[in-house]
């Protein structure tokens, strides 16, 4: 239903509520899918009736890309296997490839390092990254570019395990620019349509601004330390800090210049406007971007050098503050969302910035655990939130959609799943990975009391927007159109990667329980997993700051108290809004300058628009008309225009008359006699 008190003509083509439907890149589209490839909705019998997949190499691209996938998986945990059998002392090895710069007093070699924080992320990156993989064949199915995504796809994840085990910063620079161009062609993947191609070109601008802070930090750290070398940086920083304590600024601005690139990769403010618009490319895209791959890649860079990071303590507090920023104003725009993915897309912006709040307070394991928490059960959201749009004929608008728990029993249950693990429901993944945060943060004391105070009340609106998502799209009345067509259940290869990834959202929380349950289980396995890489940054945060521990009464307290808001606000939203989209209306309707407010997203996106974005294309414009099509173009076609006119005039002298040629030879000869004659 329409709100055109609040909604303008664009928002409302995005949001699909025009005439002719919604489109998974936000389009109206009356006659083409979630795909791009045009499909007849009259014509539709409820079943999966897309074109099969020509004949000829391009049909290969499933099962090979699959089969890629599935080794690098298969060799990415036998890697983690031997490496836990090598013990403690034995942290990493690593795969020397070749030289590749050498200049007298810099080396860079390329090189491959497997170690216990690598481990956790190639098994993140290929495991989720299989899974998608599995998925995308059912879901693209009939796509014309078929063939061409699975390339992209093996591409991205080729690019992120280089990111995640390049020795050197230059290498990891490699694949985090991989990881990048790999996003602007997929998330552009239909750009036919007109929006995906500008959403595509919006991630890649606005990463290379994060791009270029990287590389300010990456000079900064080669004048410091003479290496990019990661292991040398952060083996060599206590001691050098401790020979030269002036260097602690430079190190300030190196770090803050590296998390500037991260904000880029990882959408922190102010660099996170990019990936709502993301949604424009295909579902398993979104998957692959939001939960294994390019969006953690800051939070990886962050731990990676994290005696960097922790050898600054105002730089840690700078980097929780806009963490615990992003999650809030992320969560609040989740809120007021209509489209499924963009509910989605806002929650993973939200849940980054517990990461980034995390990695403000030394808390570097539970970043990484929060961030394979996430992966499992964003993973299962965006593929769950993709078969239902399969399921209603590329739908998008949950205020079109309702009751679809009769149509689509095993998207049901496996999205209930990820959706109790994204809200922090007692026991399942997201609740351990979320309250451990929240632990590590109240226990800091001082400032990040306030911090703590936002994730709060961020964990009460993701509970809130994630049962609102569940009510509007499996309760309530069934607000589609049954004449067109008929919702129906996605085919196995969709829906068994759900159920495996459904398993993950409840069993990830295994990897880490809080101290307080040790006297039932061991805890903190992935904790003592990542100390051997953790352990520097520790005990020089230790150093600076001292050590934070909560008493178990307090860790109680706070796990009691984070279920209680989970269960509380899943429970308020989802009896608010399972009747129906009344709650919604009314809202906009009450308060329509608020609700636009959250529904753009503070007006931030709507402000680089109108400060930097159209002032550039003003000046451009102004460049183009002047300096190119005046001063330039001008001199060029007049240079033209004058070898014409001379051209005009000396081609009249060959008339072809013999009085007339000897009239000029006359004229020659006469004027070199004269300045014969003058020479003398």
């Amino acid at each position: 239903m329409r709100h055109p008190a609040l909604l303008d003509a664009a928002l409302a083509r995005r949001l699909g509520a025009q005439a002719g439907g919604h489109g998974d890149h936000g389009h109206a589209h009356g006659g083409h899918a979630d795909h791009g490839h045009a499909h007849d909705d009259a014509g539709h019998s409820g079943h999966d009736e897309h074109a099969a997949v020509e004949p000829g190499i391009g049909g290969l691209a499933y099962p090979v890309a699959v089969l890629a996938m599935l080794v690098s998986f298969v060799l990415s945990l036998a890697a983690v296997v031997k490496l836990g059998s090598l013990g403690e002392h034995a942290v990493s090895f690593e795969s020397p490839v070749w030289h590749w710069i050498d200049t007298g007093v810099f080396s860079i070699d390329i090189s491959m390092v497997i170690d216990r924080l690598s481990s956790v992320m190639v098994l993140i990156i290929t495991g989720v990254g299989l899974l998608i993989h599995v998925y995308s064949g059912g879901y693209m199915k009939g796509d014309p570019g078929y063939a061409k995504f699975f390339a992209y796809l093996n591409l991205f994840v080729f690019a992120m395990l280089m990111l995640v085990l390049s020795s050197s910063l230059l290498g990891l620079f490699v694949g985090w620019e991989g990881v990048g161009l790999c996003s602007y062609l997929l998330i552009g993947f239909w750009y036919e349509k007109g929006w995906p191609a500008e959403a595509g070109q919006k991630a890649f601008v606005m990463n290379r601004i994060g791009d270029a802070s990287f590389l300010i930090g990456s000079f900064l750290l080669v004048h410091l330390f003479g290496t990019l070398d990661l292991s040398d940086i952060a083996g060599s920083l206590a001691e050098k800090l401790a020979a030269n304590p002036g260097m602690q600024l430079e190190l300030f601005f190196a770090g803050l210049c590296l998390f500037g690139g991260a904000c880029g990769k990882s959408a922190q403010i102010p660099l996170f406007t990019w990936l709502p618009d993301a949604m424009a490319g295909p579902t398993p895209v979104s998957a692959l971007i939001h939960a294994a791959t390019m969006v953690t890649a800051g939070v990886y860079l962050v731990v990676r050098l994290n005696p960097l990071f922790a050898a600054n303590p105002n730089l840690l507090f700078l980097i929780g503050t806009v963490g615990a920023l992003t999650a809030f104003v992320a969560g609040t725009t989740a809120l007021v969302q209509r489209d499924i993915k963009k509910v989605l897309a806002y929650s993973t912006v939200s849940q980054l910035g517990y990461m980034f709040l995390a990695l403000g307070t030394g808390a570097f394991s539970s970043a990484i655990f929060h961030l394979a928490t996430h992966a499992f059960f964003k993973a299962l959201l965006f593929l769950g939130a993709g078969s239902v749009i399969h399921g209603m004929h590329h739908e998008q608008d949950m205020h079109k959609m309702g009751n679809l728990r009769k149509y689509m029993p095993q998207t049901f249950l496996t999205f209930l799943v990820g959706a109790a693990a994204l809200s922090g429901l007692p026991l399942l993944s997201g609740f351990f990975s979320k309250d451990e945060i929240l632990g590590h943060v109240y226990a800091q004391g001082g400032g990040y009391y306030v911090l703590w105070g936002i994730g709060i009340l961020t964990a009460a609106m993701t509970a809130f927007y994630t049962w609102r998502m569940v009510a509007l799209t499996f309760f309530g009345p069934e607000r589609f159109d049954k004449k067109h067509f008929q919702p129906h259940e996605s085919p196995l290869s969709m829906t068994l990667p759900l159920l495996l990834l459904a398993a993950l959202a409840i069993l990830g929380g295994a990897l880490s329980f809080p101290p307080v349950f040790e006297h039932f289980v061991r805890v903190e396995y992935l904790r003592d997993w990542l100390a051997p890489v953790t352990d520097a940054g520790t005990r020089l945060l230790e150093e600076h700051a001292g050590a934070h521990e909560l008493e178990h009464t307090t860790e109680w307290i706070l796990l009691g108290l984070g279920a209680l808001i989970a269960l509380g606000f899943a429970h308020t939203a989802f009896h608010r809004f399972k009747s129906g989209i009344a709650t919604d209306e009314a809202t906009f309707q009450r308060s329509p300058l608020r609700a636009r407010f959250l529904f753009e997203a503070w007006g931030i996106d709507k402000a680089y628009t109108l400060l930097v974005v159209q002032p550039v294309r003003v000046l451009a414009l102004m460049i183009a008309a002047v300096v190119d099509g005046t001063l330039i173009d001008g001199f060029v076609n007049g240079a033209a225009q004058a070898a014409l006119s001379s051209a005009a005039r000396v081609r009249t002298m060959a008339s072809g008359r013999i009085a007339t040629y000897g009239l000029w030879m006359g004229a020659v000869t006469a004027l070199i006699a004269i300045l014969l004659v003058w020479n003398r």
